[in-house]
């Protein structure tokens, strides 16, 4: 009877389908319990996530810029506006979508250097955006281009006009204070300078 048993035993495992269906079975288990060699995935000890794995960290901002497709511009009516458009990228550098505050700032540049030497020169108009409103996610958010597209109106005639040399005629800051989370805030801040209404490389 021992002998029967042994052979009935030996015979089963021959079977190329058991003994495929056995090592499916063994590389699951393995997988599931991470017992696999350079295939598990450890848990980490309760507080090692940190602040930035949260999904709101994951996920907000970490830089903005004023992307190079901002121009100075007409509208229906003749009036010069600038077509600002704002990127917020995350970690990665991917393009991501923001929520809190935003302000552009005109800036005049002074000595026909554009600042730079003395600051970002005279502060002559502000805009502000605010991007916790939904309605106002929905309406500047540009799809196609994944930017936030703002038309700034009101801008005086002289920041269209064509640069003397070199010297940018007018320069923009965008400043964004994000949704503050556990009571910490930070801004991010950029610069770009238009001469002749274009930006400059």
């Amino acid at each position: 009877m021992y002998d029967r048993g042994v052979r009935r035993e030996a015979r089963a495992n021959s079977n190329p389908r058991a003994a495929g269906a056995a090592i499916g079975a063994a590389l699951c288990a393995g997988i599931v319990l991470g017992a696999g060699p350079g295939c598990a995935i450890r848990p980490k000890a309760p507080g090692a996530h940190g602040a930035d794995a949260s999904a709101t960290g994951l996920l907000a901002p970490d830089r903005v810029r004023i992307h190079p497709l901002t121009r100075v511009d007409r509208d229906a009516r003749g009036r010069t506006v600038i077509i600002c458009y704002i990127e917020f990228l995350d970690q990665w550098s991917d393009s991501c979508k923001a929520v809190g505050q935003l302000q552009v700032q005109l800036y005049r540049p002074v000595d026909g250097r554009g600042g730079r030497a003395s600051g970002l020169g005279v502060q002559e108009l502000v805009w502000d955006a605010d991007l916790r409103i939904a309605d106002r996610q929905r309406d500047l958010y540009d799809r196609a281009t994944r930017l936030y597209r703002l038309v700034l109106d009101s801008v005086p005639e002289w920041v269209g006009t064509p640069a003397a040399g070199d010297a940018p005629t007018a320069r923009l800051r965008a400043v964004f204070t994000p949704d503050s989370l556990g009571g910490e805030e930070r801004s991010l801040q950029a610069e770009l300078s238009l001469a002749g209404g274009r930006p400059m490389p």
